[in-house]
């Protein structure tokens, strides 16, 4: 008989227990003293509810872990009667029965249950951190904006926007841990990202590997989420350490690389194109080819007590961004692990012309009036003034009923609703629903501390404002909501 997964299932153990305590075994195994199968740490309790079901005389159920002569525990459920002649028991008849796949469900329930716990509590404090950023790096940008390239309070300030965007990965990547956080794909420079991550990197490797980086100059950038290329940059790094119990070296490059007529057959499969080609490369062990050819299988692993799924994460990563990885390894001469990323030369080409055009621009989207709506007053303050100054009418409430009744009250026309999602009694998503009732054309931006997840149904598609933003993120965000 066999359970889940093929794994064999061990027939019910059937016990005759004795008044004068002795336990006999009958089953597949011969006949021998059942408490040499109970584990050490649970005979008590087996004594004690065998004392209860002999003085009562009554039926007992219990779960008990028993050893194997190879120490291997199982987990069964006891079920015992006694036997009784001439009103007394003569001896008990128990059945054993092999539940270790519900304890192993019992273990994913609880370990699920815990993970659920420390996700929400991670997405609140996110949320938290990120209105408190947004004003932190908002105010921050205003003020460089305003102090001269010469002063020497510029670089202090500067300072303090890097360290703001630092804050704002951080909060991020708790979102992601909270599934709170839609994964969105954009632009990105891949020099400048991995020196986000090098300190996260030597971190992770420790003292005994030496890691250096080769990173060729303007390699251009890819569309991918950021957090993701980091959890991809993480798992290489934490691959190729393990690859080197005694220490060695690890170097991660960058270059850009052509694939065309002349080399297509070194890259089978990739079309022809320009990439940017990202190398870890380790001198640690190396791998035999039957290993090399399973390392992205899911759950494969030959590292003691290693989970298997780190490389199998890469893989998807590099897909899911339109790439390719290859791997050449061999025993003691280490590992290399290839990706080509497409390079999005035309995408970043744009970027760039449209970054021009609103700086140029400034109002492109022309002045409109604009009625704002969060419970955060520093936050909304923040919000009130980057739109003004570039021209916009603003009226602010906050929160949904106040924003309703002066929507009502209000004689003009109101173009766009930006509103927070999270909200006590009414939040944005039903605030925008009662507002399109009095408007039906007003166009409508969420923001949130919490990510885009947060957008569900007929809600889809709709523009969001992930918080932390600057300044000028909402500018652009506004400008799309007309020209988009």
């Amino acid at each position: 008989m066999r359970g889940r997964k093929g794994r064999a299932l061990i027939p019910p153990l059937n016990f005759i227990l004795l008044p004068a305590d002795t336990i006999l075994v009958q089953a597949v195994h011969p006949v021998r003293k059942g408490s040499e199968f109970i584990h050490a740490d649970d005979r008590a309790k087996v004594i004690e509810r065998w004392k209860e079901s002999l003085k009562e005389q009554k039926e007992v159920n219990y779960d008990l872990r028993m050893s194997s002569s190879s120490g291997h525990v199982m987990y069964f459920l006891i079920s015992g009667r006694p036997i009784i002649r001439e009103g007394r028991v003569v001896l008990f008849h128990y059945q054993a029965l092999d539940i270790i796949d519900h304890k192993v469900q019992e273990q994913n329930l609880i370990a699920t249950a815990s993970a659920e716990v420390l996700a929400q509590i991670a997405g609140g404090f996110a949320h938290d951190f990120n209105n408190l950023l947004t004003v932190i790096n908002g105010y921050s940008e205003i003020l460089k904006m305003s102090i001269e390239e010469n002063n020497p309070l510029r670089h202090k300030v500067n300072q303090i926007c890097e360290a703001g965007k630092q804050a704002s990965v951080i909060t991020r990547r708790m979102l992601e841990f909270s599934r709170k956080n839609r994964a969105e794909a954009k632009l990105v420079d891949f020099n400048v990202e991995i020196s986000n991550q090098e300190g996260i990197i030597r971190h992770i490797i420790g003292e005994n590997v030496a890691i250096s980086f080769a990173k060729s100059p303007a390699v251009g950038k890819v569309m991918i989420e950021p957090s993701r290329l980091a959890t991809l940059l993480v798992n290489l790094t934490v691959n190729a350490k393990e690859a080197m119990p005694r220490g060695g070296e690890i170097t991660i490059g960058t270059e850009v690389h052509d694939v065309n007529a002349t080399n297509e057959q070194a890259h089978a499969q990739v079309p022809h194109g320009r990439y940017v080609h990202l190398t870890v490369q380790d001198n640690g062990e190396g791998m035999p080819e039957d290993v090399r050819r399973q390392i992205f299988d899911p759950f494969f692993t030959t590292r003691e007590g290693g989970k298997g799924i780190g490389l199998w994460t890469v893989q998807n990563i590099v897909h899911a961004a339109h790439g390719h990885i290859f791997v050449t390894s061999a025993p003691g001469s280490g590992s290399t692990f290839s990706i080509l990323f497409p390079m999005a030369a035309a995408a970043a080409a744009g970027e760039s012309a449209a970054m021009k055009g609103t700086a140029a621009g400034g109002e492109s989207a022309g002045s409109i009036t604009i009625l704002i709506v969060e419970d955060d007053d520093v936050v909304r303050d923040l919000v009130n003034e980057v739109l003004r100054k570039q021209g916009h009418v603003t009226l602010s409430a906050r929160n949904g009923g106040d924003a309703l009744q002066m929507a009502r009250q209000f004689e003009g026309h109101v173009d766009l609703l930006i509103t927070d999602m999270v909200m006590r009694r009414i939040d944005g998503k039903m605030l925008s629903r009662k507002m399109k009732s009095i408007w039906p054309h007003i166009k409508v931006m969420f923001m949130s501390g919490y990510g885009g997840e947060i957008l569900d149904g007929d809600l889809k598609g709709s523009v969001f404002l992930q918080k932390p933003f600057l300044p000028q993120d909402l500018i652009d965000k506004v400008r799309d909501v007309f020209l988009g």
